[in-house]
């Protein structure tokens, strides 16, 4: 039964791939025939590679994920100033984090990579790890959450090495075994899927710190946008789920109520997000919420109180992205930097504080 699963994904995995470069190509050809008018504050390095993972290290250089490797730019010019891990291939995985004890984890497409205070490096995949490239890697606590194509893992420090503590799958309790995101609040965990739709959705898992487990699961029956979750962002009072393929999906509101989480409220094209597909969440160190679409640039709000519409700033290629696919946003003390499917974009902070205040960007008027 297991084997089956894997040929599904598999299948479903290659088709979406297929649509997708075939859907930017489209997006790409039909950029040719319209000016840019790039923003003063934006900048683009790397320009025509696919970023996949950004992870801004301890020394204040970026970490740049992608096909070729893990490799550290100079923040202020984009100059490469060496490779961290050459021999690693990056095309999905999303996720560099830096675990507690100082160990950096990067997510790859062979499984994860580890490297240790102490200069060590160790590999973990299949079968150790379930199957698959992993997808996302959550630094929570004493614990990191990876998860790939094929379930989560949860790992544990003993003895100054992490070691696999618990596996998940469709049989241990998600709605299905692909791990597209993973997020944590407290003793409850979530699991976003992705290319599965009998169901796919969110699974939940709450704690409570005694060996007691209850499971949720939300999926489009009970309102979710589409059955694959692409980020979860949690907040102090609910939770944002970006879901979506191609050209069908949404962001969606998350609020908890006695008898679990429900779908609040949903946002589309209708609302002013400019795609269907939302790729990316993120609420930065100022509390401005960036929601990243797959083809089609993002929306940057002030905030993340949220009204129908939406009240932010529209970015795409034409405003200087390297792209209109932004996959993962961080940030320095000067810059955020948006890992695209074409390149890398570093934004000044001051640049989005004249466009919030703006409350649009030149030309969009």
């Amino acid at each position: 039964m297991r084997k089956r699963r894997i040929a599904v994904n598999s299948t479903f995995l290659s088709i979406a791939l297929v649509l997708t470069a075939l859907l930017v190509w489209r997006a790409r050809e039909g950029q040719e025939d319209e000016a840019a008018s790039p923003l003063e504050g934006v900048r683009v390095f790397c320009e025509g590679e696919e970023i996949s993972a950004l992870y801004l290290a301890q020394d204040g250089s970026l970490w740049v994920g992608g096909r070729d490797g893990v490799k550290s730019l100079d923040v202020e010019t984009g100059q490469v100033t060496g490779y961290v891990a050459e021999d690693l291939e990056l095309i999905y995985a999303a996720e560099i984090c830096r675990s507690f004890e100082g160990s950096v984890w990067i997510g790859h497409n062979q499984g994860v990579s580890v490297l240790y205070p102490d200069g060590a490096r160790e590999d973990y995949e299949a079968p150790l790890l379930t199957g698959g490239r992993v997808n996302a890697i959550l630094c929570h606590g004493q614990e990191v959450l990876v998860g790939t194509m094929e379930g989560g893992n949860r790992f544990v420090l003993r003895d100054g090495r992490w070691q696999l503590s618990e596996q998940y799958d469709q049989e241990k309790g998600l709605l299905a075994d692909p791990v597209n995101v993973i997020a944590a609040q407290g003793g409850t965990l979530w699991f976003g899927s992705y290319l599965a739709n009998q169901p796919g959705g969110i699974s939940i898992l709450e704690e409570d710190g005694k060996g007691g487990r209850h499971w949720q699961y939300l999926t489009t029956g009970e309102g979710l946008a589409h059955p694959y979750i692409n980020a979860i962002l949690l907040l102090e009072d609910r939770a944002l789920a970006a879901c979506g393929q191609l050209t069908a999906g949404g962001l969606n509101v998350l609020t908890d109520s006695p008898g679990g989480y429900v779908v609040a409220d949903s946002f589309g094209p209708a609302d002013g997000i400019p795609g269907e597909k939302v790729r990316w969440l993120c609420l930065d160190s100022a509390g401005h919420l960036w929601i990243t679409t797959e083809s089609d640039g993002l929306i940057l709000c002030r905030d993340a109180s949220l009204s129908h519409p939406l009240e932010g700033v529209c970015l795409t290629w034409k405003e200087g992205l390297s792209d209109n696919e932004i996959k993962k946003i961080v940030e320095s003390d000067k810059y955020y930097f948006l890992a695209g499917r074409y390149g890398l974009t570093r934004i000044e902070k001051e640049t989005v504080e004249r466009l919030l205040e703006a409350g649009e960007a030149p030309g969009n008027s």
